[in-house]
């Protein structure tokens, strides 16, 4: 946002916290309880914070697919899009996740802090919505690159909190779980530093700070299952994955992803599950029903977290397009222009 001009950062403010309060609004009203989860503003103190606490997931994942198009649409446009998408992808995959009712949570499927529900359904969303999606005209401003090192440091110091959260309490499980959060930000950075030394021949500040969010995004999936080596080979693949699909996106006529949200997030988070997959293939031989009951059920997550996603995903954007374009056609906001 900090690269923006400054028409292009008041309308990115603007739409940003709109977005968020319209987000806020929906999970109070029944996002928690179709997440399975009780009344925040009547439920009990311990009720009230488990709530608050899902809230951080699902608002990381708005913020990021709203960040692909803040800079494209209205306000109103938001409006109409984000309670659809709360109702229709967000709700349903983490309710079937995470819940212990849930389907794909009772057939095994594992996701410890939002591999699958939080960043594979925020990076399709941004894949999907990047296909209506077209460059800026507004003058980009040179790269302040501390300001990305601030902005990162505080990331990583909230994403402990972040992948620490399933944990409930300090115990053994969130000993392991800050281990492993810092061997994954040690891995993707040094992936991503190895693909931007070999394939740009240089390494930059910002290189070092997108490996550790790539690193972060990566482990939420498998954090609390895996041993530290083993979180860091799989967050090292995706320090070379992740670059690779950017610079196929940012070479793209189709797409355009301000944000890279699909390509840090999506493919950050299927290579997560990607490799607790296969540390979990290991037990073939010693327990091979289980084994294989817990590679269909992840599979089976992923595939249906993409169709629920995308389907989801275009009915409301069309939604916020309705909103934006005749529903609300009346109505003025500051930061708007007239043709939004």
């Amino acid at each position: 946002m900090g690269m923006l001009g400054q028409q292009g950062q008041e309308k990115a403010l603007l739409g940003m916290t709109v977005a968020i309060f319209v987000a806020i609004v929906c999970w109070f009203a029944f996002g928690n309880q179709l997440n399975g989860g009780a009344n925040i503003l009547f439920g009990s103190v311990s009720n009230i914070v488990t709530g608050l606490v899902q809230m951080e997931f699902y608002l990381y994942a708005i913020v990021m697919l709203i960040g692909t198009i803040v800079v494209t649409q209205g306000i109103r446009y938001f409006i109409g899009f984000v309670p659809l998408w709360t109702l229709l992808v967000y709700c349903p995959i983490a309710y079937l996740i995470w819940n212990d009712q849930g389907w794909l949570r009772q057939m095994g499927t594992l996701d410890f802090s939002g591999g699958i529900v939080v960043h594979l359904t925020a990076g399709l969303t941004s894949l999907v919505l990047a296909r209506k999606v077209q460059p800026i005209n507004d003058p980009i401003r040179e790269n302040d690159f501390r300001t990305n090192y601030a902005a990162t440091l505080m990331i990583m110091i909230g994403w402990f909190g972040f992948n620490l959260a399933p944990a409930g309490h300090f115990n053994q499980l969130a000993n392991q779980v800050l281990v492993n959060t810092l061997g994954a930000v040690i891995g993707a950075m040094i992936g991503w530093m190895l693909f931007t030394r070999l394939v740009a021949k240089r390494i930059e500040t910002d290189d070092l700070l997108n490996g550790i969010i790539c690193g972060l995004v990566t482990s939420t999936c498998l954090v609390g299952y895996v041993r530290p080596l083993e979180i860091g080979l799989v967050t090292f693949v995706a320090g070379i994955a992740c670059p690779t699909v950017i610079n196929k996106m940012n070479q793209s006529v189709t797409f355009y992803d301000a944000v890279d949200s699909f390509a840090m997030n999506a493919i950050g988070g299927l290579v997560g599950v990607g490799g607790l997959m296969l540390i979990k293939f290991g037990g073939i031989f010693s327990q091979p029903e289980e084994t294989s009951r817990f590679i269909l059920a992840e599979s089976l997550a992923v595939i249906i977290a993409i169709i629920v996603t995308v389907i989801g995903t275009m009915i409301a954007h069309q939604t916020g397009l309705l909103f934006s374009q005749k529903l609300l056609l009346k109505f003025k906001f500051q930061g708007e222009s007239t043709n939004e």
